[in-house]
């Protein structure tokens, strides 16, 4: 192989390969809901059996405004592909 040649991958094959890890890895999401309005619509809506992906965790928290970044990074470290701050 030449000084500076680069081996070429073929773009299908990478294709498929960022397919197949996209799909199959379920999501993980931190909800944190605010305990008078987005908790509640979020308790609502179970009560009248409407269905929500269960790689949603619901947390509920007095204020979202109190919501601390420190908890976000946490969640975040802690293995969540992402966090939804509702209110």
């Amino acid at each position: 192989m030449e000084v500076g040649a680069h081996r070429q991958l073929p773009i299908t094959n990478y294709q498929t390969r960022r397919k197949t890890v996209i799909s199959d890895a379920p999501l993980h999401i931190i909800a944190y809901c605010c305990e008078h309005c987005a908790y509640a619509a979020a308790d609502l809506a179970g009560g009248l059996r409407m269905q929500y992906p269960p790689a949603i965790k619901v947390v509920q928290v007095p204020c979202t405004g109190r919501l601390d970044v420190l908890m976000v990074l946490q969640a975040i470290e802690d293995g969540a592909d992402g966090v939804m701050a509702a209110g």
